[in-house]
């Protein structure tokens, strides 16, 4: 975080100050366990904890706290209604301190993490850059980006998620991004927002933060992002569509698939390019071409877009293919919707060794949980040769797959995850090929490790 006066702070949050405002902060935590001399302490208050709970034990070891209420002996604080907001409003002085050339802002229902991190890669090769890390894409997790901005940051790439209507407006707001990417629009948080309709126009909101005439990067090959509703929404903003149709602006063409990337022409209006990915599965392909948009719009040579896509390196939990013991390993368990779920179940079938399946529970499907888990049986037993899952709803996937011919005696169940472990330990042999596929919360990385196929 960049350094900043109390008084400053305290303006930006438009909150009550206490003490020195003079005092020098240049760091900010929400956790009270990683808190230094010269940060200021948010007190968030969760269904789980309140961090006003904490203050007084931090007073020795803190520079300041934000709170909602003053405490008795305050040091230096800075009271606010809504702590919240405050950590909102200190993310913000942070984005309108740095120098910034370009902004990105990236959402979408599937594949935003990835496509944050290819822009990430792409934008490094001529700006200093800063992206959100992990899944640092809520009203948490964004604001804490924006601190990690320093003076001299040139480009800033941020991941938006949401759940329900208007956290998206609310982030874009934060962030206000140059360049806007729209990934998809999918089923994940269908059971809040009733319709792919809807999810559609909570994902639009990323244009409430923007300058009319910015950019829009969107999924050509999806027609709710290409009818007259989004027309209408964007009809202030330039609109590049990308995808496979070649009725997009930037689409790929010659894709070819070795044993661990991916390589194809990109074409658009200013030139042809080869591009590989160090990934499998024609989804990267659109992630990709996301990349490369944007790296056309930032006016990055085309040597320097390659480099960035080609340097790219999958996160720990989001398709990292590795071989361990002889077998080879898909781990793909950060996150699971219908639209990845068959994507990684298309990279499975595409490999030549025997295939297994270990798939969990995909989450907050709402009505649609069913029907979707029971297509995804369908899929894997086309992709597989066996099948092992996990989960209440996964139950489904193994019911649907025998229901469509697979052998019975390759398909399993199971609520126990060390029980479902010791059945991949008798399954396994070296030559396999295993995807490992769910929602986080199903934490199917556990199978992983007690299967001994952990990443070294």
């Amino acid at each position: 975080m960049m350094t900043f006066t109390l008084r400053q702070i305290a303006d930006a949050t438009g909150g009550r100050l206490i003490g020195d405002e003079n005092t020098l902060i240049s760091g900010i935590s929400t956790d009270s366990r990683a808190v230094g001399s010269s940060d200021i302490f948010i007190a968030l208050k969760g269904s789980r904890f309140d961090g006003h709970d904490f203050v007084e034990e931090l007073r020795a070891r803190v520079g300041a706290v934000v709170t909602e209420r003053e405490f008795p002996v305050p040091p230096y604080d800075i009271v606010v209604p809504d702590t919240y907001k405050a950590l909102g409003d200190i993310g913000k002085l942070c984005r309108d301190s740095a120098n910034l050339k370009f902004t990105v802002g990236v959402t979408g229902s599937v594949g935003k993490t990835t496509t944050k991190e290819l822009v990430a890669s792409v934008l490094r090769e001529k700006y200093k850059t800063c992206f959100s890390k992990g899944n640092f894409n809520n009203h948490i997790g964004l604001p804490l980006t924006l601190t990690s901005l320093e003076k001299d940051s040139e480009a800033l790439v941020c991941e938006m998620g949401m759940s329900a209507p208007g956290e998206i407006e609310y982030l874009t707001g934060l962030c206000r991004p140059d360049i806007a990417v729209i990934t998809n629009i999918g089923v994940s948080h269908i059971e809040k927002l009733g319709s792919r309709e809807n999810i559609r126009k909570a994902k639009l909101e990323i244009v409430k933060g923007m300058k009319k005439g910015s950019t829009v990067i969107l999924d050509g090959d999806e027609p709710l992002l290409r009818d007259e509703y989004t027309r209408s929404v964007l009809k202030d903003f330039k609109v590049i569509y990308t995808g496979f149709g070649i009725t997009n602006d930037i689409y790929p063409l010659d894709i070819f698939k070795g044993s661990n990337y991916i390589a194809f022409d990109a074409i658009s209006p200013v030139g042809e390019m080869r591009i590989s990915i160090p990934a499998l599965g024609d989804h990267f392909v659109k992630n990709a071409l996301f990349a490369y948009a944007v790296g056309i719009v930032c006016q990055i040579p085309f040597d320097a877009i390659a480099r960035g896509i080609a340097a790219y390196l999958p996160g720990e939990l989001r398709q990292r293919i590795y071989t361990k013991n002889g077998v080879r390993v898909i781990a793909d368990c950060y996150n699971a919707s219908p639209e990845s779920m068959n994507a990684a179940l298309n990279v499975l079938g595409g490999c030549s060794e025997r295939k297994i399946a270990v798939l969990g529970d995909m989450l907050e499907l709402g009505l649609m949980s069913e029907p979707a888990h029971r297509a995804v049986g369908v899929k894997a037993s086309e992709n597989s040769d066996y099948i092992v899952c996990y989960g209440s709803d996964a139950r489904m996937i193994m019911q649907s797959a025998v229901a469509n011919g697979f052998d019975p005696q390759k398909a399993f169940f199971f609520d126990d995850i060390e029980a479902l472990a010791r059945k991949l330990k008798e399954i396994i042999r070296e030559g396999d090929c295993v995807l490992f596929k769910a929602s986080r919360r199903m934490k199917l990385e556990r199978a992983i490790t007690l299967s001994s196929l952990d990443f070294e």
